[in-house]
């Protein structure tokens, strides 16, 4: 039986997550916690690692009972820790000399904020997956693997890319369940420059991309929908969760199941 092994949540966006037992949706189909705050600037673009790889040298530790963050800077001997709703300004104040431009720290408790705003739900991968992909390139570990992809739900008890089952044809959405939690799989993951990049560093790997998306075409597994990949640098599941799912709970240890009349 395939099962939820692991839980991770980003409360900030772009920086660390944090690993969770159990976590609530959201009114809004995300999962608590999850990217509810970001910074933007003047133009209200999110500072993330896209654009920015000085983002990567930030490490970020959550308090998430106290809604505290404790921040650290990679090359500076320092740490300072900030109330994530209280001391908005002060944060501000900090991010934007480490940037050296003026940004906003933002909250939206109702369902965060997604890279993907139909798709807004946690994406999913199998840990068979991950190890698979550290075969293609032997000099990333499957935990580095995680860190770069950045997924939110893990699952065992799977062969490499089960997870693909987890969507239907392109425009459709799939139909399971994680424990009671309704879920719709949307379709695989398009991935961006970030993990292409090391997670403490934000140095690039020549080539990442197009080594990724060849050894994908030809791993891809009978079950996969072909009509969902206009190309093979997808990775990860996207998922939308009703919102009739708001105050239930995804806890590790979880089964998948899928309906049958679906």
């Amino acid at each position: 039986m395939k099962t939820l092994e692991r839980i991770t949540v980003y409360p900030i966006k772009s920086l660390e997550g944090i690993t969770l037992d159990k976590v609530e949706i959201t009114p809004g189909g995300s999962l608590k916690y999850d990217r509810e705050f970001a910074f933007v600037d003047e133009d209200g673009k999110f500072i993330n690692g896209k654009k920015y790889k000085q983002i990567h040298l930030i490490r970020s530790v959550f308090h998430l009972d106290e809604t505290l963050g404790e921040f650290s800077i990679e090359q500076d001997n320092f740490k300072k820790i900030f109330h994530l709703e209280k001391e908005k300004k002060e944060l501000e104040n900090f991010f934007s000399e480490f940037f050296n431009k003026k940004l906003f720290f933002q909250q939206n408790i109702n369902n965060g904020f997604p890279d993907d705003l139909i798709a807004s739900g946690p994406t999913i991968v199998s840990a068979a997956s991950l190890e698979e992909v550290a075969k293609w390139f032997p000099d990333i570990s499957v935990d580095e693997l995680f860190t770069r992809f950045r997924p939110n739900l893990l699952l065992n008890d799977s062969p490499p890319f089960w997870e693909d089952n987890l969507f239907s044809e392109k425009g459709g959405e799939k139909l399971f369940h994680v424990g009671n939690v309704k879920f719709f799989g949307k379709n695989p993951c398009a991935r961006c420059a970030v993990p292409t990049k090391n997670p403490t560093s934000g140095e690039a790997i020549p080539f990442f991309q197009k080594h990724f998306s060849e050894m994908r075409k030809s791993s891809l597994p009978e079950w996969s929908n072909i009509s969902q990949f206009d190309h093979y640098y997808r990775f990860c599941v996207n998922t939308r969760i009703p919102v009739t799912e708001a105050g239930k709970f995804l806890s590790v240890g979880d089964p998948i199941s899928f309906d049958p009349q679906y």
